[in-house]
């Protein structure tokens, strides 16, 4: 037994977790595919413990981007899903979850998901506190540290209103100059205070009708639905909002079958606490000839104070199961719903860049 090591072995010995499961009855739908929510949390599962590792601190998920499902997961199938530490900037981890998975019978694993994920380590105020940093050593570790360092700097630019739709990646060209940044933080702040949805007219004499996608859940959060910081659980969140999304999916193609295939921009504003209830409501803002995205925002109330505070963002993209299925398009007719259509063309083309960047580096 070694008697003593440097700190470096032991940040890299803590900066991978490996978790196996099998797809029992009780995780998946009624076509017996594996529940997207499920892997979902799993995915907070693996990359708290590999952030909570590195830093040797409790952690708290702060976003999601980049996740890919590429194909289904059956019953009975086994999975592996791995978390690496990939990126760290000052007082954030990024974490590189993949999932693989192996079909009852089978002998060859293929991979099924591909996510980034972010985390921060709160003092007792609250606050993030300085990071460990990860020094990558192989190949595969400077293209998952170079992704994350991409992803971070994206959502700075995003944040700030940085980033312009060109005309050759917005299929919005005509977009009026004044309109093209995308500064979705800014445009959504209003919900909150209203809890409209971003397709909503502010005039309320001429209310627009609801979108047919639109969806408005509520859970109580409970005891048993905590984590270790005593707030609700970011896994059984994010498996409530899956649901809620896939629902406006689904509503969107009257009813065709529908699995999810990407999660972009996810953000934990601010954790809601016991005894609050959680408003999920989606409706689908970007549509393209063989997929569709579904905007989710979630408040907690307080119904003793009467308060609502907003809790969480993300948009989450879903394609038929029959490929034949074709999308129909979405009308947008606000300045906000045509400034989250080119957001989300902006954040799909993202993904496709960075994904390809990572097959090379392969």
């Amino acid at each position: 037994m070694r008697e003593s090591h440097d700190v470096a072995d032991e940040q890299r010995a803590g900066s991978e977790v490996h978790l196996d499961e099998w797809v029992s009855p009780d995780a998946t739908d009624d076509r017996g595919l594996l529940r997207a929510g499920k892997i979902l949390e799993w995915m907070d599962v693996a990359g708290v413990l590999a952030a909570a590792r590195h830093c040797r601190s409790a952690v708290v998920t702060a976003s999601i981007d980049g996740t890919e499902l590429r194909e289904p997961v059956r019953l009975g199938a086994h999975v592996a899903m791995t978390a690496r530490v990939a990126y760290t900037s000052a007082r954030s981890i990024g974490v590189s979850v993949s999932l693989a998975h192996r079909e009852a019978g089978g002998s060859a694993q293929r991979p099924c998901v591909e996510a980034y994920m972010t985390f921060v380590a709160p003092d007792a105020g609250g606050q993030a506190m300085a990071i460990p940093q990860f020094m990558p050593q192989t190949a595969s570790e400077q293209a998952r540290f170079d992704e994350g360092k991409l992803r971070r700097e994206f959502r700075r630019k995003l944040a700030a209103g940085e980033i312009p739709i060109r005309a050759d990646d917005d299929p919005l060209s005509g977009l009026a100059e004044e309109h093209r940044p995308a500064f979705v933080r800014e445009l959504l702040k209003f919900l909150p205070r209203t809890l409209r949805m971003p397709w909503e007219r502010r005039d309320p004499l001429q209310p627009r009708a609801r979108h047919r996608s639109y969806m408005h859940k509520i859970e109580p959060v409970r005891a048993g639905k905590l984590n270790f910081h005593g707030t609700l659980y970011g896994g059984t969140l994010m498996r409530w909002i899956e649901t809620t999304a896939a629902l406006s999916a689904r509503a969107h193609v009257e009813g065709a079958a529908m699995r999810l295939a990407g999660l972009h921009g996810l953000n934990f504003i601010r954790p809601a606490s016991r005894d609050r209830f959680v408003h999920i409501r989606s409706v689908v803002v970007h549509t393209a000839g063989d997929s569709l995205t579904v905007l989710v925002n979630v408040q907690s109330e307080d119904p003793l104070a009467g308060t609502f505070q907003e809790t969480l963002r993300a948009f989450l993209t879903y394609v038929p199961i029959d490929a034949s299925v074709r999308i129909s398009p979405i009308e947008c007719v606000s300045d906000e719903e045509r400034t989250l259509h080119a957001e989300v063309a902006q954040r799909l083309a993202l993904q496709r860049s960075l994904s390809g960047r990572l097959e090379r580096a392969a």
